[in-house]
Formats: C-alpha cells, structure tokens, sequence
C-alpha cells in the first residue's frame, strides 16, 4: 500500500492560520489598491480643468455647453459659477464629496476673480467600495476557506479516528479484517499503520495459538497412546505371571526380562517426555560454563558402547588428540548426543557400524554422528525434527520412540545458537551434523 505523503499537526495549523489569514486580507488589500488607483486625478479630469480655464466667456454659450455635457464622462457632474452666480449645472453632485472626487478650478485674470468650476466624481467612493466589494469578498473567501478547513479535517482526521473507533470494536469481538482510510496527518497515519500493525500481530498470534492447540491435540493422543502400548505389554506378562501361565524356570524369566524391557521402555518415553516439555514450554536456557568437549564426546560414545557391542555394532571414534574447549551446558549437549547415538543405535543393522567425528573452528563446535542403517526416505529429510513425527520405515514401536529424541536434540544445539541437519550419507545411512558456539 502506498503511503501519502503527511504533515504533522503543527505544520497543518500553522498552513490553515496562513491561509485564513491572507484569505481575510487579500480582499482588502485589493480593494485598497483599487481605491488608490482610483485616488489619482484621472486624465479627464485634468483636460476639463484646462479647457474650462481657457475662456471664461464661453461659459455663458449654449452651443459650448452642450458639447461640454457631451464630452463629460457619466461619472463626472460640473458646476460653473461667475460672480457667484450659477451659469451651468451638469449632473447631480454628491452632498459629501471626498477630497479624491472633488476638484475646484478657480480662474483669475491678475488679482481678479474670473470664475469658478465645481467638478465632482460622482463614482463609487473608497468607503462604498469597501462596504460593497471588500468586506463581503473577505466574508466569502473566510467562509470557503473554513469549508475547505473543515473538509480537511473530516477526510484526513475524523474519517481515520471514526475508522479507527470501528476497527477496536471489530477487534473487542474478534474481526481483525478491517481496513482504514488514508490520513496526510502524520500522527494520525502513524496510528492507523499501528493499528494495521496490531492486527496483523493479532491475526498470526491466533493462527500460531490455533496450531499450537492442534499440536497440543496430537501431542496428547500421540503421548497417550506411546504409552499405552507398553504398559499393555507389561500388565499383559504382570498378569500371566499372576495367573502362572509361566509354568518353568525359563519362562519366568523371559516374562520378568520382557517386563524389565517394557519398564524400561517407559522410563525411556517418561524421559523424552520431560526433556522435551523442558525445552519446548518452559525454554530452559542452557548453563554455558567451561567444559572440555572431547571429553564429553568420548563419554558418550562409552554409555552406548556395551550395548553397540551386544548388538554386534562397531563403533567408532574419530576425534582429534587434542582437548576441545567451548562454553556450553554439560548435560544438554550429552543429552543431545546421545539421543543422536541411540537414534543411530536402533537403525543400525547387525554387524553395521556407527561413526562419531568432532571438530572445532573459527569458535564453531562441529560432530558428525552417522550409522549404516538404510536411510532416510528424502519425502521424510524435511518432516523428521517436527515433535512426534517419525518416519515411515520407523513406526515399529519395538524400534521408534515416542518421536521426540530428534525434536529435542536439535532444540539443544538451537539454545547453543546452533543448528542440527541431516542428510543421507554416500553409503545410503543416515548422516546428522550439529553445531553450536563454542564461545
């Protein structure tokens, strides 16, 4: 959307007082200029003065007379007197002349009074050209400039605060599909793009709490039911050994073996469970303190190494000779790795193999943990760090977890401001890298 340009509120009331106030002195100013103009002794009256100073016997000619009245502008009247009496009257002359309209041509012979003229301008004085042109144009002008300013102030403020009013009632019941008009007013137009501002917030905090609560549906169903199966297994063999279905010393002890496994099972999902809520609802920070990361690395890989070995699964070391120093939380960084190492543990094939790698540099801390399982489908690579999600060669529950030893070791190295990826390696396993800040 394109945003007009805007003014804030002092500089549009000090452009509506400019504009009142040269509206209410122009007229006048006008009318002023006209009135002096009109002050100065037209050209007319300037020839008449010369002809009737002339002769002052022609004054008493009728012939002259007329071609004097003839001659007069319709604006001038013209009063001749000689020895006081009056010889010619043309027009009707004003009983208040102002000095600019009024003109008295006095002719003399030496000492010796002549005659007099009389000229009046019987036009418009400045008075009656203010009362009848200036003051009603300034009045016009004052009442158009204040529509104009009202129009102003209903399109560009009240049209946008009324909008505004109507989208926080929209708001107030949940309708965040609103739109505002347009404002030059520069605070005005700052409100209304916060208040599109809010709404977007708003609409993409309800879609993110209307996913969550979806996701919270799932994770309930999928936790509940995780946990059901192995708890029906165990009270299954509880049950039987109860009953004495296990008539012989080797049956007994394959049912308290299994029960040991389904127990174990449990405690295993519990774990995950709780690590994961850790992580995911209360944002555990981790504790960065000075460790030794080879240290750490070698110590995993030992807590997994029986069992590799039970299984028939090489596993294999590959690490610098030379201690690795980085800030990190302990037992976080070991819980992500060795959810990586059990995840490699269970794809692992009989008699297959498992590598771990590390390095560090430019203040990054790098492993690698990759088995010679059969892979990762590529229509999975993206879906199987999302919570619950396990990939389709995976679902046996014998072999799956409850889905969330990926989720949580990737969140680990995320706190470490850093990141776990994963891809298919050459041999067709699966290959995870992960990375963190070592500083």
């Amino acid at each position: 959307m394109k945003i007009p340009k805007t003014l804030a509120i002092p500089y549009w009331l000090a452009l509506a007082l400019c504009v009142y106030f040269v509206s209410s002195v122009s007229p006048f100013v006008v009318v002023g200029a006209v009135i002096c103009a009109s002050e100065k002794a037209p050209q007319e009256t300037v020839t008449l003065s010369t002809m009737l100073s002339t002769d002052v016997a022609e004054w008493e000619d009728p012939v002259w007379q007329h071609n004097l009245a003839v001659s007069l502008p319709d604006s001038m009247s013209v009063v001749l007197l000689k020895a006081d009496q009056e010889l010619f009257r043309f027009g009707k002359p004003p009983r208040d002349p102002t000095p600019a309209g009024y003109t008295q041509v006095v002719v003399m012979d030496g000492a010796r009074q002549l005659g007099i003229a009389d000229l009046y301008d019987v036009s418009p004085c400045g008075g009656q050209i203010y009362g009848t042109l200036a003051i009603p144009a300034s009045l016009a002008i004052q009442v158009f400039v204040g529509l104009c300013i009202v129009w102003v102030l209903a399109r560009y403020v009240m049209r946008p605060l009324t909008a505004m009013r109507g989208a926080a009632r929209q708001i107030a019941v949940g309708n965040l599909d609103f739109q505002l008009p347009p404002s030059r007013v520069r605070e005005v137009a700052e409100v209304a793009t916060a208040f599109h501002a809010m709404g977007d917030a708003l609409r993409t905090s309800l879609i993110r709490q209307a996913e969550l609560e979806q996701d919270r549906r799932f994770f309930i169903s999928a936790v509940a039911h995780d946990l059901r199966t192995p708890l029906f297994a165990l009270r299954g063999y509880l049950e039987g050994l109860e009953k004495g279905l296990a008539t012989t010393p080797e049956m007994v002890s394959h049912y308290i073996q299994v029960c040991h496994e389904k127990a174990d099972a449990l405690e295993h999902l519990i774990a995950d469970l709780f690590a994961y809520s850790r992580m995911e609802y209360l944002e555990q920070m981790p504790q960065r303190e000075p460790i030794d990361f080879s240290k750490l690395v070698e110590s995993a890989v030992n807590d997994i190494r029986p069992r590799a070995e039970a299984l028939n699964i090489s596993l294999d070391l590959e690490s610098p000779s030379v201690p690795c120093d980085v800030e990190g939380d302990w037992s976080l960084l070991t819980r992500s790795l060795s959810n990586l190492l059990d995840n490699a543990l269970r794809y692992a094939p009989s008699g297959g193999w498992i590598r771990v790698a590390w390095s560090k540099a430019n203040g990054i801390a790098q492993f690698v943990v990759a088995d010679s399982g059969p892979g990762i489908a590529p229509q999975d690579l993206p879906h199987l760090f999302t919570p619950l999600f396990r990939a389709e060669s995976s679902r046996n529950r014998q072999t799956g977890g409850a889905g969330l030893g990926l989720t949580i070791a990737r969140r680990i190295l995320q706190a470490h401001r850093g990141d776990l990826v994963v891809h298919n390696g050459a041999n067709g396993g699966a290959e995870f890298t992960g990375t963190f800040q070592a500083h």
